[in-house]
Protein backbone atom coordinates (compact mmCIF):
# COMPACT_ATOMS: atom_id res chain seq x y z
CA UNK A 1 0.00 0.00 0.00
CA UNK A 2 1.21 3.20 -1.03
CA UNK A 3 1.00 6.01 1.69
CA UNK A 4 1.72 10.12 1.80
CA UNK A 5 3.20 11.35 4.96
CA UNK A 6 2.64 15.13 5.74
CA UNK A 7 4.57 16.43 8.58
CA UNK A 8 7.49 19.09 9.34
CA UNK A 9 9.58 17.02 7.34
CA UNK A 10 12.57 19.18 6.84
CA UNK A 11 12.34 21.45 9.82
CA UNK A 12 16.13 21.95 11.71
CA UNK A 13 14.16 21.35 14.65
CA UNK A 14 15.09 18.02 16.35
CA UNK A 15 11.69 17.29 17.84
CA UNK A 16 10.54 17.36 14.43
CA UNK A 17 13.26 15.43 12.63
CA UNK A 18 13.20 12.41 14.80
CA UNK A 19 9.55 12.26 14.83
CA UNK A 20 9.70 11.91 10.69
CA UNK A 21 12.54 9.51 10.99
CA UNK A 22 10.37 7.40 12.95
CA UNK A 23 7.18 7.12 11.87
CA UNK A 24 9.08 6.62 7.85
CA UNK A 25 10.79 3.90 9.49
CA UNK A 26 8.16 2.28 10.98
CA UNK A 27 5.79 2.44 8.58
CA UNK A 28 8.38 1.04 6.26
CA UNK A 29 9.22 -1.89 8.36
CA UNK A 30 5.82 -2.59 8.65
CA UNK A 31 5.85 -3.07 4.35
CA UNK A 32 4.41 -0.12 3.10
CA UNK A 33 5.01 2.12 0.68
CA UNK A 34 5.75 5.93 1.86
CA UNK A 35 7.22 8.90 1.30
CA UNK A 36 6.80 12.60 2.45
CA UNK A 37 4.90 15.29 0.81
CA UNK A 38 7.91 17.83 -0.34
CA UNK A 39 5.34 20.43 1.37
CA UNK A 40 6.84 23.86 1.93
CA UNK A 41 4.38 26.82 2.49
CA UNK A 42 5.51 30.72 2.66
CA UNK A 43 5.82 30.47 6.15
CA UNK A 44 7.75 26.92 6.97
CA UNK A 45 9.91 28.17 4.30
CA UNK A 46 10.50 31.71 6.47
CA UNK A 47 10.44 29.35 9.43
CA UNK A 48 14.62 28.44 9.50
CA UNK A 49 15.78 31.51 6.88
CA UNK A 50 17.94 33.36 8.87
CA UNK A 51 17.83 35.94 5.51
CA UNK A 52 14.34 36.38 6.17
CA UNK A 53 14.20 36.83 9.98
CA UNK A 54 16.72 39.83 9.27
CA UNK A 55 15.07 41.99 6.95
CA UNK A 56 11.70 40.89 8.81
CA UNK A 57 13.06 42.28 11.51
CA UNK A 58 14.72 45.53 10.31
CA UNK A 59 11.20 45.96 8.37
CA UNK A 60 9.80 45.82 11.94
CA UNK A 61 12.62 48.59 13.52
CA UNK A 62 13.67 45.69 15.61
CA UNK A 63 16.84 46.15 15.91
CA UNK A 64 17.66 43.95 18.74
CA UNK A 65 16.40 41.23 16.97
CA UNK A 66 18.16 41.97 13.75
CA UNK A 67 21.53 41.96 15.42
CA UNK A 68 20.75 38.35 17.33
CA UNK A 69 19.84 37.00 13.81
CA UNK A 70 22.86 37.80 11.86
CA UNK A 71 25.00 36.93 14.98
CA UNK A 72 22.98 33.61 15.19
CA UNK A 73 23.03 33.38 11.05
CA UNK A 74 26.43 31.38 10.90
CA UNK A 75 25.23 29.22 13.98
CA UNK A 76 22.01 28.09 11.92
CA UNK A 77 23.72 27.87 8.28
CA UNK A 78 25.79 25.07 9.89
CA UNK A 79 22.94 23.28 11.50
CA UNK A 80 20.58 23.29 8.61
CA UNK A 81 23.90 21.85 6.46
CA UNK A 82 23.51 18.95 9.08
CA UNK A 83 19.96 18.42 9.09
CA UNK A 84 19.72 18.95 5.59
CA UNK A 85 22.26 15.34 4.87
CA UNK A 86 20.38 13.69 8.00
CA UNK A 87 17.05 14.23 5.62
CA UNK A 88 18.92 12.95 2.34
CA UNK A 89 20.19 9.90 3.92
CA UNK A 90 17.45 9.12 5.71
CA UNK A 91 14.07 10.34 4.67
CA UNK A 92 12.00 9.63 1.23
CA UNK A 93 9.82 12.66 -0.36
CA UNK A 94 8.54 13.58 -3.37
CA UNK A 95 10.75 15.23 -5.96
CA UNK A 96 8.23 18.12 -6.47
CA UNK A 97 7.81 20.75 -3.87
CA UNK A 98 4.02 21.71 -3.24
CA UNK A 99 3.51 24.94 -1.78
CA UNK A 100 -0.33 25.20 -0.94
CA UNK A 101 -3.09 23.20 -0.83
CA UNK A 102 -4.05 24.08 -4.46
CA UNK A 103 -1.09 22.11 -5.81
CA UNK A 104 -1.33 19.00 -3.43
CA UNK A 105 -4.49 18.45 -5.18
CA UNK A 106 -2.28 16.74 -7.92
CA UNK A 107 -1.89 14.07 -5.99
CA UNK A 108 -5.40 12.28 -5.48
CA UNK A 109 -4.83 9.48 -7.15
CA UNK A 110 -1.56 8.57 -7.17
CA UNK A 111 -1.72 7.07 -3.07
CA UNK A 112 -3.80 5.28 -1.30
CA UNK A 113 -3.94 6.64 2.13
CA UNK A 114 -2.92 10.48 3.29
CA UNK A 115 -1.83 10.44 7.04
CA UNK A 116 -0.72 13.68 8.52
CA UNK A 117 1.29 14.18 12.18
CA UNK A 118 3.14 14.06 14.27
CA UNK A 119 4.75 17.03 15.73
CA UNK A 120 2.12 20.87 15.83
CA UNK A 121 0.88 20.21 12.42
CA UNK A 122 -2.48 21.61 13.93
CA UNK A 123 -1.41 24.39 15.59
CA UNK A 124 -2.50 27.40 13.05
CA UNK A 125 0.60 29.31 14.69
CA UNK A 126 2.97 26.25 13.49
CA UNK A 127 1.80 25.70 10.01
CA UNK A 128 1.22 29.04 8.31
CA UNK A 129 -2.63 29.05 8.81
CA UNK A 130 -2.81 26.21 6.47
CA UNK A 131 -5.84 23.92 6.45
CA UNK A 132 -3.40 21.41 4.22
CA UNK A 133 -2.34 19.88 7.38
CA UNK A 134 -5.61 18.55 7.87
CA UNK A 135 -5.65 17.39 4.44
CA UNK A 136 -8.06 19.64 2.96
CA UNK A 137 -6.70 18.52 -0.54
CA UNK A 138 -7.71 15.41 -0.35
CA UNK A 139 -10.76 14.21 -2.11
CA UNK A 140 -11.78 10.94 -0.73
CA UNK A 141 -12.40 11.10 3.06
CA UNK A 142 -11.64 7.49 3.76
CA UNK A 143 -7.91 8.07 2.48
CA UNK A 144 -7.60 10.79 5.00
CA UNK A 145 -5.68 9.51 8.43
CA UNK A 146 -4.18 11.38 11.56
CA UNK A 147 -1.49 10.01 13.65
CA UNK A 148 -0.16 11.54 16.86
CA UNK A 149 -1.33 15.43 15.18
CA UNK A 150 -0.86 17.81 17.70
CA UNK A 151 -2.91 21.04 18.52
CA UNK A 152 -0.04 22.85 20.67
CA UNK A 153 -2.50 24.96 22.63
CA UNK A 154 -5.65 24.28 24.82
CA UNK A 155 -8.06 25.49 22.50
CA UNK A 156 -8.85 26.57 18.76
CA UNK A 157 -9.81 30.23 18.73
CA UNK A 158 -12.69 31.53 16.89
CA UNK A 159 -11.26 32.13 13.89
CA UNK A 160 -10.73 28.82 13.45
CA UNK A 161 -13.14 26.63 14.39
CA UNK A 162 -15.32 26.53 11.14
CA UNK A 163 -12.34 25.25 9.29
CA UNK A 164 -11.04 23.10 12.07
CA UNK A 165 -14.80 21.65 12.01
CA UNK A 166 -15.34 21.02 9.04
CA UNK A 167 -12.03 19.45 7.83
CA UNK A 168 -11.67 17.38 10.90
CA UNK A 169 -15.11 16.00 10.87
CA UNK A 170 -14.35 14.11 7.11
CA UNK A 171 -11.29 12.16 8.54
CA UNK A 172 -11.57 8.12 8.28
CA UNK A 173 -9.43 8.12 11.61
CA UNK A 174 -8.12 10.90 14.00
CA UNK A 175 -6.03 9.91 16.59
CA UNK A 176 -3.63 13.17 18.57
CA UNK A 177 -0.72 13.40 20.63
CA UNK A 178 -2.36 14.61 23.90
CA UNK A 179 -5.42 14.08 26.07
CA UNK A 180 -6.29 17.81 25.46
CA UNK A 181 -6.54 17.11 21.51
CA UNK A 182 -8.84 14.76 22.29
CA UNK A 183 -11.15 17.37 23.94
CA UNK A 184 -10.42 19.72 21.30
CA UNK A 185 -11.49 17.28 18.47
CA UNK A 186 -14.54 16.04 20.95
CA UNK A 187 -15.59 19.71 21.19
CA UNK A 188 -15.37 20.73 17.46
CA UNK A 189 -16.71 17.12 16.26
CA UNK A 190 -18.67 15.16 18.90
CA UNK A 191 -16.05 12.56 17.39
CA UNK A 192 -13.38 10.48 19.94
CA UNK A 193 -9.91 10.82 19.12
CA UNK A 194 -7.85 8.12 19.69
CA UNK A 195 -4.78 8.73 22.30
CA UNK A 196 -1.43 7.60 20.29
CA UNK A 197 2.07 7.74 21.53
CA UNK A 198 4.41 10.01 19.97
CA UNK A 199 6.38 8.32 16.47
CA UNK A 200 10.21 8.26 18.15
CA UNK A 201 8.39 5.88 20.80
CA UNK A 202 7.00 3.32 18.02
CA UNK A 203 11.00 2.68 17.76
CA UNK A 204 12.70 0.69 19.95
CA UNK A 205 15.63 1.72 22.48
CA UNK A 206 17.66 -0.31 19.98
CA UNK A 207 16.93 0.65 16.92
CA UNK A 208 17.16 4.48 18.15
CA UNK A 209 20.70 3.11 19.22
CA UNK A 210 21.85 2.59 15.87
CA UNK A 211 21.98 6.21 15.03
CA UNK A 212 24.79 6.15 17.81
CA UNK A 213 28.41 5.86 16.36
CA UNK A 214 30.32 3.07 18.22
CA UNK A 215 33.47 5.61 18.45
CA UNK A 216 31.12 8.06 20.40
CA UNK A 217 33.38 10.23 22.97
CA UNK A 218 33.03 9.29 26.25
CA UNK A 219 32.63 11.83 28.54
CA UNK A 220 30.84 12.06 31.60
CA UNK A 221 28.71 15.50 31.52
CA UNK A 222 24.64 16.39 31.83
CA UNK A 223 23.13 17.98 28.96
CA UNK A 224 20.13 20.58 29.18
CA UNK A 225 17.89 21.39 26.03
CA UNK A 226 15.80 24.84 27.30
CA UNK A 227 13.68 27.47 25.49
CA UNK A 228 14.04 30.18 28.29
CA UNK A 229 17.09 31.62 29.76
CA UNK A 230 16.05 31.16 33.50
CA UNK A 231 15.03 27.88 33.33
CA UNK A 232 18.29 26.24 33.70
CA UNK A 233 19.37 28.57 36.56
CA UNK A 234 16.33 27.22 38.17
CA UNK A 235 17.60 23.60 37.91
CA UNK A 236 20.83 24.53 39.70
CA UNK A 237 18.52 26.10 42.83
CA UNK A 238 17.97 21.83 43.53
CA UNK A 239 21.84 21.95 45.03
CA UNK A 240 22.90 19.65 41.79
CA UNK A 241 26.66 20.39 41.61
CA UNK A 242 28.54 19.24 38.64
CA UNK A 243 31.57 17.91 40.20
CA UNK A 244 34.03 18.14 37.44
CA UNK A 245 30.91 17.00 34.82
CA UNK A 246 30.88 18.74 31.52
CA UNK A 247 27.75 20.57 30.86
CA UNK A 248 26.35 20.24 27.13
CA UNK A 249 24.30 23.03 26.50
CA UNK A 250 21.55 23.66 23.68
CA UNK A 251 19.51 26.34 24.11
CA UNK A 252 18.87 29.81 21.96
CA UNK A 253 20.00 31.88 25.20
CA UNK A 254 23.48 30.74 24.68
CA UNK A 255 25.85 33.37 26.22
CA UNK A 256 29.01 34.26 25.04
CA UNK A 257 30.87 33.43 28.10
CA UNK A 258 29.46 29.80 27.75
CA UNK A 259 31.83 29.51 24.89
CA UNK A 260 34.94 30.47 26.90
CA UNK A 261 34.12 28.19 29.29
CA UNK A 262 36.19 25.14 30.66
CA UNK A 263 32.79 23.60 31.86
CA UNK A 264 30.22 23.95 28.98
CA UNK A 265 29.81 22.71 25.73
CA UNK A 266 27.34 24.48 23.26
CA UNK A 267 25.68 21.97 21.26
CA UNK A 268 23.40 24.07 19.11
CA UNK A 269 24.91 23.23 15.78
CA UNK A 270 24.38 19.61 16.14
CA UNK A 271 22.72 17.38 13.79
CA UNK A 272 20.24 14.58 15.01
CA UNK A 273 22.16 11.63 14.79
CA UNK A 274 24.57 13.49 17.26
CA UNK A 275 21.53 14.67 19.62
CA UNK A 276 20.16 10.71 19.78
CA UNK A 277 23.99 10.18 21.08
CA UNK A 278 24.35 13.24 23.42
CA UNK A 279 21.25 12.09 25.00
CA UNK A 280 22.34 8.59 25.16
CA UNK A 281 25.51 8.85 27.31
CA UNK A 282 24.65 11.52 29.15
CA UNK A 283 24.24 11.60 33.19
CA UNK A 284 21.33 13.34 33.49
CA UNK A 285 19.35 15.41 30.75
CA UNK A 286 17.26 18.49 32.05
CA UNK A 287 15.03 19.49 29.43
CA UNK A 288 11.90 21.56 28.82
CA UNK A 289 11.70 19.91 25.06
CA UNK A 290 8.64 16.76 24.60
CA UNK A 291 10.98 14.69 22.14
CA UNK A 292 14.12 15.41 24.37
CA UNK A 293 12.40 13.86 27.10
CA UNK A 294 10.80 11.14 24.81
CA UNK A 295 14.13 10.22 23.74
CA UNK A 296 15.68 9.74 27.19
CA UNK A 297 12.48 7.96 28.42
CA UNK A 298 13.09 5.58 25.41
CA UNK A 299 16.99 5.09 26.48
CA UNK A 300 16.35 5.27 29.71
CA UNK A 301 18.34 8.29 30.75
CA UNK A 302 17.83 10.01 34.26
CA UNK A 303 16.16 13.45 33.25
CA UNK A 304 14.22 16.20 34.96
CA UNK A 305 11.47 17.99 33.17
CA UNK A 306 11.27 21.49 32.88
CA UNK A 307 7.35 22.85 32.60
CA UNK A 308 6.77 26.24 30.36
CA UNK A 309 3.20 27.22 32.68
CA UNK A 310 2.06 27.36 28.58
CA UNK A 311 -0.85 24.65 29.54
CA UNK A 312 -0.95 23.91 25.90
CA UNK A 313 2.48 23.54 25.08
CA UNK A 314 2.87 21.57 28.86
CA UNK A 315 0.05 19.23 27.86
CA UNK A 316 2.74 17.44 25.58
CA UNK A 317 5.28 16.24 28.50
CA UNK A 318 2.18 16.06 30.72
CA UNK A 319 0.72 13.83 28.90
CA UNK A 320 3.40 11.50 28.32
CA UNK A 321 4.67 11.88 32.14
CA UNK A 322 1.51 10.80 33.64
CA UNK A 323 0.54 8.11 31.59
CA UNK A 324 4.20 6.62 32.73
CA UNK A 325 4.03 7.58 36.33
CA UNK A 326 6.90 10.20 36.13
CA UNK A 327 5.11 13.40 37.54
CA UNK A 328 7.93 13.20 40.19
CA UNK A 329 10.59 13.91 37.71
CA UNK A 330 9.21 17.80 37.24
CA UNK A 331 11.30 20.35 38.38
CA UNK A 332 9.22 22.19 41.08
CA UNK A 333 10.68 24.55 44.04
CA UNK A 334 10.54 21.76 46.52
CA UNK A 335 12.68 19.58 44.66
CA UNK A 336 16.44 18.96 46.06
CA UNK A 337 19.74 17.44 44.97
CA UNK A 338 18.53 13.96 46.34
CA UNK A 339 14.91 13.96 44.18
CA UNK A 340 16.97 14.57 41.23
CA UNK A 341 19.18 11.94 41.78
CA UNK A 342 16.48 9.45 43.00
CA UNK A 343 16.47 5.87 40.65
CA UNK A 344 13.91 5.86 37.91
CA UNK A 345 12.05 2.40 37.98
CA UNK A 346 12.94 2.00 34.60
CA UNK A 347 11.36 -2.06 34.01
CA UNK A 348 8.23 -0.43 35.03
CA UNK A 349 8.13 2.36 32.63
CA UNK A 350 9.33 -0.06 29.48
CA UNK A 351 6.73 -2.06 30.15
CA UNK A 352 3.94 0.67 29.89
CA UNK A 353 5.22 1.75 27.21
CA UNK A 354 5.11 -1.50 25.41
CA UNK A 355 1.19 -1.60 26.47
CA UNK A 356 0.58 2.07 24.99
CA UNK A 357 2.55 1.09 21.86
CA UNK A 358 0.03 -1.70 21.21
CA UNK A 359 -3.08 0.56 21.14
CA UNK A 360 -1.13 2.56 18.88
CA UNK A 361 -0.17 0.18 16.04
CA UNK A 362 -3.40 -1.18 16.73
CA UNK A 363 -5.29 2.13 15.79
CA UNK A 364 -2.16 2.74 13.05
CA UNK A 365 -2.96 -0.86 11.29
CA UNK A 366 -6.85 -0.34 11.08
CA UNK A 367 -6.56 3.14 10.09
CA UNK A 368 -4.69 2.54 7.29
CA UNK A 369 -6.20 -0.99 6.22
CA UNK A 370 -9.74 -0.72 6.96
Amino acid sequence: MKLALLSFHNAANYGAALQSYAFEKFLTDKGYDCEYINYVNTSRAHEYSMTWHIWDSLRHGKITNTIAYMIGSPFMTLRKLRFNRFYKQYLKKTKEVFRTSSEASRLNGKYERFVVGSDQVWNPACNGDDSAFLLDFVKNNRERISYSSSFGVDSIDEGHVETYKKNLSTFHALAVREQIGCEIVKNLTGRDAQLVLDPVMLLTKEQWLQLVPKEAKKESYIFSYTNRDSQITDFFKTGYSLNGKKHYVLSRYTRPQDFLSSTVRVKYCMSPQEFVTVIANAELVVSASFHCLAMSIILNRPFVAILTGDKGKDERPLSILRALNLENRILNPAMNVEDVLSPIDWASVNEKIEQMKMSSVEYLTKAIND
